[in-house]
């Protein structure tokens, strides 16, 4: 179905990002919130106590728990890439500029290609790949996970986007 679909460039791409890191700095911030309020709970119910002068997010960031709080972030923002890749094939900033990871064969992303996905294209750098293969199409993601982001046509975006035959 997606065969002969034109491959995303770099400034497509670039664009999906800016509107997925908007929606991302909202659910980390959530993610923080809740994080903090577990241990406020813990702090209420006895379970730890806080130095004289420290805060929640002092705790939460010193020690080993910094690590172990950057773990739980991390995989909140993988999670998201992971979740709609799978699910739906895109995040909601590709939805906006009509851009859709598939495998090479079209199928959908299993849970394994879109979390190595994920890592592989952490700040972007794989993007970078683009300008040095001119013309393939494939960032460094692409290529190692077996996919491809592809450009829907505007009436394949709105076949693929109803609710009733969405994945």
């Amino acid at each position: 179905m997606y065969q002969d679909a034109p491959r995303a460039g770099f400034a497509r791409r670039l664009a999906a990002i800016i509107y997925d890191v908007l929606i991302l700095c909202a659910l980390i911030m959530l993610a923080a919130g809740l994080a903090m309020l577990l241990v406020q709970l813990l702090v209420w119910s006895s379970v730890i106590t806080l130095l004289p002068g420290q805060d929640i997010a002092g705790y939460i960031t010193s020690s080993w728990r910094r690590w172990v709080y950057f773990t739980y972030l991390l995989s909140v923002i993988f999670g998201f890439y992971v979740y709609f890749w799978c699910k739906a094939g895109q995040t909601l900033g590709m939805r906006a500029w009509r851009l859709l990871v598939v495998s090479q064969s079209g199928q959908p992303l299993t849970a394994i290609q879109a979390l190595a996905r994920a890592i592989l294209a952490i700040g972007s750098l794989g993007n970078i790949w683009l300008w040095l293969r001119w013309g393939k199409g494939l960032a460094l993601q692409d290529q190692l996970t077996n996919s491809q982001m592809i450009v829907l046509s505007k009436e394949q975006s709105k076949v693929l986007n109803l609710h009733k035959t969405a994945r």
